[in-house]
């Protein structure tokens, strides 16, 4: 199943987390943006392994979800918070990593509920 293309945007987000980790610059003092992201990733990959449980990948993409928004939530209080407000010069790429991450989530977990449709109908005829 690791060839799904919900596993390709499992391993997408994955990625992208873990690069943006390790690259983000948006609160240098502050190491919870990156813990958010690495931990975002962990989960990624561990709902990508999770392939033959698909109710446990849902939920776990659904929880990742949630971390995402809280996240962005972080992201925007941290941003509206620091000298200089919205208009501050430290906005960069990795505000917008989290909206992404949601976005390929949500797919991932449309096309991990039609492979459970299918399995199901299969099911129904044996």
């Amino acid at each position: 199943m690791i060839q799904r293309i919900q596993s390709i945007y499992l391993a997408i987000i994955g990625i992208l987390s873990f690069v943006i980790g390790f690259i983000t610059d948006f609160i240098p003092e502050d190491w919870a943006d990156m813990f958010l992201f690495f931990f975002i990733g962990l989960l990624s990959f561990f709902s990508l392994f999770s392939f033959k449980k698909r109710k446990i990948q849902i939920k776990i993409n659904y929880l990742n979800i949630i971390i995402n928004v809280v996240l962005i939530g972080y992201m925007v209080y941290h941003l509206l918070s620091s000298p200089g407000g919205a208009f501050s010069p430290m906005k960069g790429v990795e505000f917008f990593v989290p909206v992404l991450l949601i976005i390929l989530l949500a797919m991932a977990n449309k096309y991990i509920n039609k492979d459970e449709k299918l399995i199901k109908s299969v099911d129904r005829f044996r």
